[in-house]
């Protein structure tokens, strides 16, 4: 909460002087100081540190899966408008075992939701984001996608963005 409160001042007194940055900006900086001070053990926040950049395509630090398998996961590419939906996909084309597996969504505010889906065997599974996560419609700012395993092992980190 110390570091929060500081990081807010400081971006309130960068402010008074002509810092340069846009309101998304400083709200980016902002959530990425919490994001940084969180020790909350949700997946995607404090578990694995990764979060996903849209200009990269990929999430930072990388996640190193725990389950074997040669992983393949799908997000919207190009920036989703507010309110739109994601659809999230992932793939063993190893072939491996049909499994449960797990996507948890942050959201640019920080706030984790999980779903639960079956992957079989050479196939994609897919779920919706916010639709099948019971979760609040997307909103402007990166969205980091964790994908785990039913005993929550780290399997691939994926994302999105939205305008």
């Amino acid at each position: 909460m110390l570091v929060l409160c500081g990081a807010v001042l400081l971006l309130a007194t960068a402010c008074a002087d002509g810092h340069g940055h846009s309101p998304r900006q400083l709200s980016e900086m902002i959530t990425e100081t919490v994001r940084d001070s969180a020790d909350t053990g949700m997946p995607g926040l404090g578990a694995s540190g990764s979060l996903y950049d849209p200009n990269d395509f990929a999430c930072a630090p990388a996640v190193d899966p725990l389950v074997p398998g040669s992983w393949r996961s799908q997000a919207p590419r190009s920036a989703l408008e507010a309110g739109e939906s994601a659809e999230l996909g992932l793939s063993d084309d190893a072939g491996g075992p049909a499994r449960a597996v797990i996507a948890t969504v942050t959201t640019p505010d920080g706030e984790a939701t999980s779903a639960e889906t079956d992957l079989g065997e050479d196939e994609w599974s897919s779920l919706v984001f916010p639709d099948d996560f019971g979760a609040d419609p997307t909103t402007s700012g990166v969205h980091t996608v964790l994908w785990t395993d039913g005993a929550g092992d780290p399997i691939t980190c994926d994302g999105f963005e939205v305008d």
